[in-house]
């Protein structure tokens, strides 16, 4: 924040790091879980509205629970933070800019949760559209991000690829199956 009160945006690696995470991993799997009944159960095609529906129905989705969970958790450390400072009112820090700041912060994890969840989504479903002949493309392209995202979170945390990728890729199948019974799209 700048001494005008202004929120400056600045790049920081890492610090978005759970929103990206968590977008994406809510994008593949909406994908996964929305369409794969349809795919494997002789259904219609993936088109690119269908894509364009998921796609924006789990940037929705995105948006509400990542900014809700993010500014809550952002607004309790303020109201744990004036306890500790013995301070009189309750949550007295998060009526300050500190309070603004927390919903600016929220709001910015949204939209970058967001567009990585539209894209985790409608990836592998706009490739399925393009290649109507075998549309099923999107369930292995939605698996194969599964692993790489696995992959990605196993390098940023100093742990195993191999069983990030394979926990992943495991719980991605898992999907895949769960949404071809409940056939939802």
């Amino acid at each position: 924040m700048n001494r005008a009160g202004r929120v400056r945006w600045r790049w920081q690696p890492g610090r978005r790091v759970l929103p990206m995470v968590l977008g994406s991993l809510d994008g593949i799997t909406n994908a996964l879980g929305l369409t794969s009944g349809s795919l494997l159960n002789g259904g219609s095609a993936v088109t690119v509205g269908l894509s364009l529906r998921v796609a924006s129905f789990a940037l929705a989705t995105a948006v509400v629970a990542i900014f809700g969970a993010r500014y809550v958790d952002l607004r309790v450390g303020l109201i744990g933070a004036s306890k500790q400072l013995n301070l009189l009112k309750r949550g007295a820090l998060a009526t300050t800019r500190l309070g603004r700041s927390a919903r600016w912060d929220a709001l910015l994890d949204a939209l970058h949760g967001s567009v990585a969840s539209f894209l985790g989504a409608g990836l592998p479903l706009f490739i399925a559209a393009m290649l109507p002949a075998i549309s099923w493309i999107s369930l292995v392209i939605a698996v194969t991000m599964l692993a790489l995202l696995g992959a990605l979170i196993a390098w940023r945390i100093d742990a195993s690829r191999l069983h990030w990728a394979s926990a992943l890729t495991v719980a991605g199948i898992i999907l895949i199956a769960v949404g071809s019974e409940l056939n939802i799209a």
